[in-house]
C-alpha cells in the first residue's frame, strides 16, 4: 500500500495534520495503535454513557487562534458553547469564577482578593498573552525546519512578536514579585491553575508560557458530545486510517529520500514521507540504522518521577444546571499519591443529550501523579492505592458538591498504568514536557531530524501543551509542507 505520507498516532495533532494535508489532495495514511482517535484526549463508553479520556477542553478558538482556523478549513460539524465562567476555582475559603468579559474578571479579584493590583496584573498577562499567540501566528514554521525558515524568522516586521521573547527567560514567580503580590490563596490559585496548563509551578514556568496558560479559561468551549464529537469529525476527514496498527519498525529506504516502510503489528505500509505524533523517546526501538538509533537516543525517556501522569476517576452524578460551571478546579489538602493540591472536575454540559443522560452528567476527574508512584506494585498494593486516592477526592467532591454517596455512580478510576494500555505512553507520561526555565530554548525553535523526510509533532516537539498547541504545530507542518 502506497501513501504520500504516512501519520504516527491519531491524535489531535495527526489527525490534524492528516486531514489538512488529505484536503490539499495528498494520499495520508494514518496508524493508529488503539480502537478509537483521539489519543490522550480521547473517549470511551461505558453502561451508555459516553467519557472523556482526559479532563479535556477545547480553547484556542478566537478568531485566528489554532482550532478556529481548523475548525473553519475544515468545516468540521461541531455544536460549539462558550463556557462562562470558563472555570470555577474553589479554595478552601472562598470560590473564584473566571469570568471570560475582563472587566467582570477583574472585578470579582478584586471583590475575593483585595489590595492587589489586579488591573496591572492582568493587563500584563494579557499583552504577554496576545503576543505570544502573535508570534504563534507570524512564524508559521516553528518549529524551524530550513534555514529560509531561519531567514523568515529574523524578518523586520516580526518585531512586535519578537518583543514577547524575553518572557521566556523569566518566571512568573519573578513577575508577581515584581508586582509585590504575596496574598498565599491568590498564589495557591495560580499556581495549581498553572499546573493544568504548564505542568510546572510558577517559580519556574516561564512568564511567556505562564501568561497564555493563565489566560486560557478566556477561550474556553463545550462541544456537543465531548471530546468523541472532536475526534470523530476529525477523523472523519481522513480517507485512510488503520485501527489497531501499532507500528513496529521504520525503515527509511535511501536515507528517505525514496520514502519509507513502515511495518505493523498487521501489515507493512510504504509512504513517500513519514510524520510521527508519539513521543521523541519512543523513536529509538523503532529503526533498526546506527546512526538513527543515535539519534534519537540522544534524547533519553524521562525519569518517570520527573515528569508527569495524571489519576483519573470517571463517574456519574445527578444532572443540575443551577450549577455555576462546566470546568472546576477544587483545591484541598495533599491528596494521596499525588503530588498537587488540587483536581480538575469536568462535567458533561447539562444540555447535552448525548452524554447528559438519565438525569445524570458524564464528569473526568484528573490530578497530576507521578508515573513511579504506581510502577512495581503488587496487585494488592496497586489496589489499594488506587481507592485511597480516589476516596479521598471522591469525599472532597462530595463536600464542594454537595453530594451523597448514592449520587456517585458508574465510578472508574486510571492510573499511568492506564495510558499505558491505553495510548502507549512512556509510562503512562501525559500532557506534554512541562514548560521550564532550565529548558534549552532552541529546543523550542528547531525541529531536528536524523531522516530526510521524516517529521515529528505531537506535545514532544511543538514547545506548548493541550489541543491548541498541537494542533498549531500539525497546521505549521503542513505548511511547510505545501
Amino acid at each position: 500500500m502506497e501513501f504520500d505520507y504516512i501519520v504516527i498516532g491519531a491524535g489531535s495533532s495527526g489527525l490534524t495534520f492528516a486531514a489538512l494535508m488529505e484536503k490539499k489532495g495528498f494520499k495520508v495514511a494514518v496508524l493508529e495503535a488503539h480502537s478509537l482517535p483521539g489519543g490522550c484526549s480521547s473517549y470511551f463508553e461505558r453502561e451508555g454513557y459516553t467519557f472523556d479520556a482526559g479532563a479535556t477542553t477545547l480553547s484556542g478558538l478566537k478568531e485566528n487562534r489554532p482550532l478556529f482556523n481548523l475548525i473553519k478549513e475544515l468545516n468540521l460539524p461541531l455544536n460549539l458553547t462558550a463556557i462562562d465562567p470558563g472555570i470555577v476555582s474553589i479554595l478552601p475559603d472562598k470560590t473564584i469564577f473566571r469570568f471570560k468579559d475582563q472587566k467582570k474578571w477583574r472585578n470579582e479579584l478584586e471583590k475575593k482578593f483585595p489590595g492587589i493590583d489586579h488591573e496591572k496584573l492582568w493587563s500584563r498577562l494579557s499583552d504577554i498573552e496576545e503576543k505570544g499567540w502573535h508570534l504563534s501566528s507570524a512564524f508559521k514554521n516553528i518549529p524551524l525546519r530550513s534555514i529560509g525558515a531561519v531567514t523568515g524568522f529574523l524578518k523586520l516586521d516580526t518585531l512586535k512578536a519578537l518583543s514577547s521573547l524575553p518572557a521566556l527567560f523569566t518566571s512568573v514567580e519573578s513577575e508577581l514579585r515584581a508586582l509585590k503580590i504575596n496574598d498565599s490563596g491568590y498564589l495557591s490559585m495560580l499556581d495549581e491553575l498553572l499546573f493544568i496548563t504548564a505542568q510546572n509551578h510558577m517559580s519556574d514556568t516561564p512568564l511567556l508560557m505562564g501568561a497564555m496558560g493563565l489566560s486560557y479559561p478566556d477561550d474556553t468551549y463545550y462541544a456537543t458530545g465531548g471530546m468523541k464529537a472532536f475526534s470523530k469529525a476529525l477523523a472523519a476527514k481522513c480517507s485512510h486510517i488503520f485501527y489497531r496498527h501499532t507500528v513496529k519498525k521504520i525503515t527509511p529506504l535511501n536515507d528517505g529520500q525514496n520514502g519509507f516502510e513502515v511495518v505493523t503489528s498487521k501489515q507493512t505500509i510504504r509512504g513517500k514521507k513519514v510524520v510521527s505524533t508519539i513521543p521523541i523517546w519512543n523513536h529509538s526501538e523503532l529503526f533498526d540504522e546506527k546512526r538513527v538509533k543515535a539519534f534519537f537516543q540522544r534524547y533519553p525517556a524521562p525519569d518517570p518521577s520527573a515528569c508527569w501522569s495524571a489519576f483519573m476517576i470517571y463517574l456519574t452524578i445527578p444532572l443540575n444546571e443551577k450549577r455555576e460551571g462546566l470546568y472546576y478546579q477544587i483545591h484541598t489538602d495533599s491528596i494521596p499519591h499525588c503530588k498537587t493540591r488540587s483536581f480538575f472536575v469536568s462535567l458533561s454540559h447539562p444540555h447535552d443529550q448525548e452524554r447528559s443522560i438519565n438525569g445524570r452528567q458524564v464528569v473526568t476527574i484528573s490530578t497530576h501523579t507521578k508515573s513511579k508512584e504506581w510502577m512495581n506494585l503488587t496487585k494488592e498494593d496497586y489496589q489499594k492505592k488506587k481507592e485511597e486516592c480516589a476516596q479521598f477526592i471522591l469525599n472532597v467532591l462530595k463536600e464542594k458538591f454537595d453530594l451523597k454517596d448514592e449520587d456517585l455512580k458508574n465510578v472508574m478510576t486510571g492510573t499511568p498504568k492506564t495510558f499505558i494500555k491505553y495510548t502507549h505512553r512512556f509510562h503512562g507520561l501525559v500532557g506534554g514536557i512541562p514548560h521550564s526555565l532550565r529548558r534549552n530554548p532552541i529546543d523550542f525553535l528547531v525541529a531536528r531530524s536524523p531522516v530526510q523526510n521524516f517529521y515529528m509533532l505531537g506535545d514532544t516537539q511543538y514547545p506548548g501543551q493541550g489541543i491548541a498547541a498541537v494542533v498549531l504545530g500539525a497546521q505549521n507542518l503542513c505548511e511547510f509542507l505545501d
